[in-house]
């Protein structure tokens, strides 16, 4: 799943749109963000890990790796 998916289900589970997102994370970040030019982002793949991260610690969740046992 790519993380333009994950990020709007992750909205869409706190019931706020990706416009209130974008709000929110503007002011959580003290950034300036337009909700076109995030939802672009979104789309072509190019939001960095750490504005992932912040939106993740935001909405109340937080990114874990684990190691594979398969490999």
């Amino acid at each position: 799943m790519d993380v333009s998916r994950t990020i709007k289900i992750f909205a869409a589970q706190e019931n706020i749109s990706v416009a209130e997102l974008v709000r929110r994370f503007a002011k959580y970040s003290g950034k300036e963000y337009s909700t076109q030019s995030f939802s672009n982002r979104l789309r072509n793949g190019t939001v960095h890990y750490n504005e992932v991260e912040q939106i993740a610690k935001m909405l109340g969740y937080k990114i874990k790796f684990e190691k594979n046992e398969d490999k």
